[in-house]
């Protein structure tokens, strides 16, 4: 996945450098790690429970964003890449299982 070799060759330097006014590198993989994890479980809540996601339903995300900042402002961005990475597989294990053509008939808006 081209976005964490980019990632993984940030040099210590680089993760607090800016990338808007308010975000740094860093925040942008916690962005990245927490918006993963929200789809998986939002995935999962489409064909278990019969909802659509709640970020479908909204234009606000102000709270969730800062929610993600807050959770994951004191992590490491080793460990942020091992969340990202794990996200990113249970997002693919998650389309596997489901099945790509059903998810496509159902998708909400998550880019398939």
């Amino acid at each position: 996945m081209d976005i964490v070799i980019f990632f993984k060759s940030l040099k210590p330097g680089d993760w607090s450098k800016k990338v808007t006014e308010k975000w740094t590198v860093k925040d942008v993989l916690s962005h990245l790690v927490g918006w993963n994890r929200e789809v998986v479980i939002e995935l999962r809540n489409i064909f278990e429970k019969e909802t659509e996601p709640w970020f479908m339903k909204t234009d606000d995300y102000v709270e969730f964003n800062d929610k993600i900042y807050n959770e994951f402002k004191k992590r490491l961005p080793e460990e942020l890449l091992a969340e990202f990475e794990k996200w990113q597989k249970a997002w693919e294990n998650e389309v596997k299982n489901i099945g790509e053509d059903k998810i496509r008939q159902k998708t909400y808006g998550l880019g398939f």
